[in-house]
This record gives structure tokens, C-alpha cells and sequence, in this order.
């Protein structure tokens, strides 16, 4: 539940957020309050049922009157930013109303903001017309990658300054996940733009299982290699379980220019496994070639098979990518880096 704030000279800040409960997000219990430099207070708009799909769907009347008494609470006790998270319905709401009333406190924040690439597709078009005038009144979207912060203001036709680069956290835990004894085969995750068809096509000139976790349906009508096997939609404890005994993930992806796969480029990386990824706009910011991991180019067939090749016949390399790798996340990509960097990004 939301309550007041003590007047402070640190900035004072709602989060508002859609979920089934009114639990604080995963990270709250990682951040070192009494360091940061903010005073941030959880709002949850509790839905059972989860988000609407749209306008004309049960409970999307609750979200809109629920964003609106946020607003006019923030705004009441003298709140200096409103985060919303990616661009749900609280996000689209809130910037909605902030741009139709021409306000612009609490100063909104969108954390983590993503949205599809723009396609000739007229509801695509329409779609981002939509967007340009209600994001008008954002004050910063916080991207995941370098790439997505030129891409939305092009997009948007909006001040590039009003786009940040902040580099993505994960979980603490992986790091505490006990070293399992190294097994031999690589494995694949994934569900939103993965590029199973390049690796499906690599796999075919290795010798070693390659493990792929993915969503049903996606590989529906493939060739499917005697050395690939299939696993659909597990449990994440599952999924780290299996990435804590492979010999190195691998992260086929799609060309595009939004963040995606760093969900389990992340997991891996903090689990000192070695990664082979497409260099795409979610991992280029965050592997560097040959020492936190591998990168090929997109759709590159040899190029992924040869990387593929030189992680499993050389333990020393594996040991010495899944090391930096695992550093890296130590030094850059907790909770308390990413809060630290959105203040510095927005105040």
C-alpha cells in the first residue's frame, strides 16, 4: 500500500506497476536504501487477472481511474517522479493524461522502455503517431541499449536527451548458485526473436547435444538435427538448473534494433557460463569479444558453428569467458548499480 513520504531534500518518487499482488518487486530487498540518494515509495494497481489486453477489456476502467489517483496523490505530497516500467497500460495512462492536461509533475520516468520496431503496417504507423503525441510529457525513457536510445527519438521525433542508456540488473541469487559439474552440451533459450532456424543449421556440423529451450510452436515444421533436443516452456528454477550443467549458452538472435535476449544472457553471465551470442543491439553493450563472451554476426551460419566449435574444444577458454563474464555482473549489473544509474540518468 502506498503511504506518505517525510519531506526530504532527496528526490521522492512513486513506482506504479500492474500486478496479481501487492508485493514489491524482486529487487526492493536488494537495494541499499540508506545509500541511495532517493526516497521511492511502491504503488501496485493489484489486478488478479493480470493486464488487459485492451481498451474494451475487464479491468482496463480500474487501471485508468487507479493511474489517475496516483497521479493526484504524487502531485498532493509533492512527489518528484512517477516511474512506470516497459509500456503497459500504466506507462501509456499516465503519460495519457500527463500530456492531455499539459503536466508535466511529477516528471515521469519509464524504466526499461521497449516497444516493437515500427513496420510499413498502417496499424503499426498509426500505433506510433498515437505514441509521439502521448509521450510528449515523458521526461525520460530509460533504454536497455545504446541502439534503442537513437532509435525511439527518431522514432518518436523527440530530443535525444530525453532518452538514457542504462544497462540492465539481474537476480543476486545466480551468483550464490552452487558450481554444478560441467556437462557436455550447449544450451539455447528463448521464446521473442530467436534465430533457431541459424542454429538449427550450425548444429548440424557439431558433434556435441545442443539443448534448446523454447516456447510451443516456435520450432513447428523445422528439420530438427539428431544432436538438438527439445524442451518447451519450463519452470525458470528449471531452466537455471540446466544452464548451471551446460558448457556454454548460446543466444541465436533476430536483427533487430530494440533490446532483446538479455533476460538470459544475464542468467548465464551470472552463472560463469560462457556465451555465444548474435551481435545484435541488446548484446553488444554488454559482451565484449573474446572476454566475457563471443559475439558473431546476425544470420551467420559458419560464423556461429566455428564459435561454437572453439568454446567446446577448449575448457580454458569457457573458464576463462565464464569468469569475466560473471565478474562483470558482480561489478556493473545488480540492482543497486541500476538504481544508481537511473538517478543518475533522470535527477
Amino acid at each position: 500500500m502506498t503511504r506518505a513520504l517525510p519531506r526530504t531534500n532527496r528526490p521522492r518518487s512513486l513506482l506504479l506497476e500492474i500486478k496479481r499482488n501487492a508485493d514489491r518487486p524482486w529487487w526492493w530487498s536488494d537495494l541499499d536504501w540508506n545509500a541511495l540518494e532517493c526516497a521511492l515509495v511502491h504503488h501496485p494497481i493489484v489486478l488478479e487477472r493480470g493486464r488487459p489486453a485492451g481498451p474494451l477489456s475487464p479491468g482496463f476502467l480500474a487501471i485508468c481511474l487507479a493511474c489517475w489517483r496516483a497521479l493526484r496523490l504524487a502531485r498532493r505530497e509533492g512527489y518528484n517522479y512517477i516511474y512506470t516500467v516497459e509500456c503497459d497500460w500504466t506507462t501509456i495512462i499516465i503519460a495519457s493524461l500527463q500530456t492531455l492536461l499539459l503536466q508535466r509533475n511529477p516528471r515521469h520516468v519509464i524504466l526499461q522502455f521497449i516497444m516493437r520496431e515500427k513496420t510499413p503496417a498502417l496499424i503499426s504507423r498509426l500505433k506510433y503517431a498515437f505514441m509521439r503525441w502521448c509521450f510528449a510529457s515523458v521526461h525520460v525513457f530509460t533504454c536497455s541499449s545504446r541502439a534503442e536510445t537513437s532509435y525511439y527519438a527518431e522514432a518518436f521525433g523527440l530530443p535525444p536527451d530525453r532518452f538514457a542508456f542504462v544497462t540492465l540488473h539481474t537476480d543476486s541469487k545466480y551468483l550464490t548458485v552452487a558450481g554444478r559439474p560441467e556437462e557436455p552440451f550447449l544450451l539455447a533459450a528463448g521464446r521473442t526473436f530467436r534465430d533457431y532456424p541459424t542454429l538449427l543449421a550450425a548444429a548440424r556440423g557439431l558433434d556435441v547435444e545442443i539443448v534448446i529451450v523454447a516456447g510451443r510452436g516456435s520450432l513447428e515444421g523445422r528439420d530438427i538435427p539428431s544432436n538438438v533436443r527439445l524442451m518447451y516452456e519450463i519452470p525458470l528454477p528449471e531452466l537455471i538448473d540446466v544452464m548451471s550443467r551446460c558448457m556454454a549458452v548460446v543466444l541465436p538472435l533476430e536483427d533487430r534494433r530494440i533490446s532483446i535476449g538479455q533476460s538470459v544472457l544475464f542468467q548465464a553471465m551470472a552463472l560463469g557460463k560462457p556465451v555465444v551470442s548474435t551481435r545484435v543491439a541488446g548484446t553488444e553493450d554488454y559482451v565484449e569479444h573474446g572476454r566475457t563472451g563471443l559475439l558473431v554476426p546476425p544470420g551467420d551460419v559458419e560464423a556461429l558453428r566455428e564459435a561454437l566449435r572453439q568454446v567446446i574444444a577448449d575448457p580454458r577458454l569457457r573458464r576463462s569467458l565464464g569468469a569475466a563474464a560473471r565478474e562483470q555482473v558482480k561489478r556493473q549489473h545488480l540492482p543497486d548499480h541500476y538504481a544508481r544509474d537511473v538517478l543518475r540518468a533522470v535527477v
